[in-house]
């Protein structure tokens, strides 16, 4: 039953990629992508002698920044378009839950971060900062874990409009509370402070840059990933329910 369940959610996955590189988005997210590389090859040009340390924690810091935004990106559409077009029932008839929908958008938006990351990854960090790869390795598995939070969350703040802009916005203001949430814990008293920090993605993603493989790091992106996806999933069952 798993096994069905997976493969069902792989031929989701296949029918979203296909329907990705039939729409607009493939140029406007490569153009978006190209347009921050460029700025990234500015800022690098700008720090000649920097070593393969300091040029690696900033070609990484960076690609943080665009595993996030193109996350969000790519995710606005994911619900928002199924309900304009008027496919969303079409999709509560076919013989896939809910949950399985969800998993095979999610698989879809990830594995296409997640090449274009790999290949960033090998041109950036490999090819011009010249660093060892296994920091290359981690730092890339790293990336992957935040593009698939950003997923998550764009797709949950997708399902909850029907509007794109506003699925963009709602899904950027997560990532900023999170993110800013994180930063404002080191103004307060041990241990809330200890434990608002927790919520500072940039600081867990920063040990794979180092080459490091922090299980409490992937704890926290795979926990997030998850629960937004859940959430999602609940979405999806109460506007199924609504309409039957």
């Amino acid at each position: 039953m798993i096994r069905a369940g997976l493969g069902r959610s792989i031929y989701m996955a296949q029918k979203e990629i296909l329907s990705f590189f039939g729409s607009s988005l493939p140029p406007l997210t490569l153009g978006l992508i190209a347009f921050l590389c460029g700025l990234l090859s500015a800022l690098l040009a700008g720090s000649p002698g920097a070593t393969y340390e300091e040029v690696t924690r900033i070609i990484f810091h960076f690609f943080y920044v665009i595993a996030l935004m193109s996350g969000l990106f790519l995710t606005m559409s994911s619900f928002v378009a199924e309900k304009k077009q008027g496919t969303m029932e079409l999709l509560f008839t076919l013989p896939v839950s809910n949950v399985e929908i969800v998993l095979g958008k999610f698989l879809a938006y990830v594995s296409m971060l997640a090449v274009t990351l790999f290949l960033m990854t090998i041109v950036y960090v490999v090819g011009i900062a010249e660093a060892p790869w296994y920091i290359a390795f981690a730092g890339c598995l790293g990336l992957v874990l935040v593009a698939a939070y950003s997923v998550a969350i764009g797709m949950f703040a997708s399902s909850l409009t029907d509007n794109y802009l506003l699925a963009l916005l709602v899904g950027s203001i997560i990532l900023i509370a999170i993110d800013i949430g994180g930063f404002m814990g080191g103004l307060l008293p041990p241990p809330a402070r200890e434990m608002v920090s927790y919520f500072h993605g940039l600081n867990q993603f920063t040990p794979f840059t180092r080459g490091l493989l922090p299980l409490k790091s992937s704890v926290f992106f795979a926990g997030l990933c998850i629960f937004f996806l859940f959430l999602t999933s609940r979405i999806l069952d109460s506007r199924h329910w609504r309409r039957s």
